[in-house]
């Protein structure tokens, strides 16, 4: 088995959300002593990240309490990498959900068979990674699609872009974070994956906070 690294590198003066901090990574010991010490300003939000509940829910779960078990695990692989910029990533987009629309799905006797716990959507707009319009133009996901993963008890979402929201929005954050739903932004490396079911891991720290940079990678046999 191998294992493909879905994490962007942190460095000094890694791109940020409009507004937020200035990412910073700086070798701060003494000029005439040998060894390194670095350190680390900005927030947790910087480059592949995950948001947990208390982001935008008051007494929501931190990071801390984030279970392992949901952290790793099977992950459905949705390949929507065709989307246009600045477009909601609605049904239509993902076969396996648009098929309970033919059924008149009702999450409440009919859960969709075969979706896993962890949601990956490949959108393949981590390619406009350094480029300034990649926290203004993303793809974004639809309330609709947001309500079939919260009815499908998902423990978690990760997207290859800087939002499941589009730029200044935060309901689709609020809709899965409020339903105890984790989020993963900003993955890379979607070009070497595909569509299917992989074995995903999403390491953040042990933090008593909203959000944790992380380290998260996929396992292929």
């Amino acid at each position: 088995m191998r294992f493909i690294d879905l994490t962007h590198e942190l460095k000094n003066d890694t791109q940020v959300y409009p507004g937020d901090p200035k990412f910073i990574l700086i070798n701060s010991k003494d000029t005439n002593k040998d060894y390194s010490l670095l350190e680390i300003g900005g927030n947790l939000h910087t480059g592949t990240h995950i948001d947990a509940p208390y982001h935008y829910i008051a007494n929501g779960k931190k990071v801390k309490n984030l279970l392992l078990e949901n952290l790793i695990g099977k992950s459905n692989v949705f390949d929507i990498s065709h989307i246009n910029p600045n477009k909601e990533i609605n049904i239509e987009y993902i076969p396996t959900l648009n098929k309970t629309r033919e059924k008149k799905y009702s999450t409440t006797n009919d859960l969709i068979k075969g979706l896993e716990k962890i949601i990956i959507l490949k959108t393949s707009w981590c390619n406009n990674w350094g480029d300034e319009n990649y926290f203004t133009e993303n793809p974004y996901i639809s309330k609709e699609v947001a309500k079939i993963f919260v009815e499908n008890n998902i423990s978690g979402v990760a997207i290859d872009s800087p939002s499941v929201d589009s730029y200044g929005e935060n309901k689709i954050h609020k809709i899965f974070l409020k339903n105890n739903i984790w989020i993963v932004e900003n993955l890379t490396n979607m070009n070497k994956i595909y569509e299917g079911i992989y074995k995903v891991f999403f390491i953040p720290l042990n933090i008593d906070a909203e959000a944790s940079f992380i380290r998260a990678f996929i396992e292929i046999q």
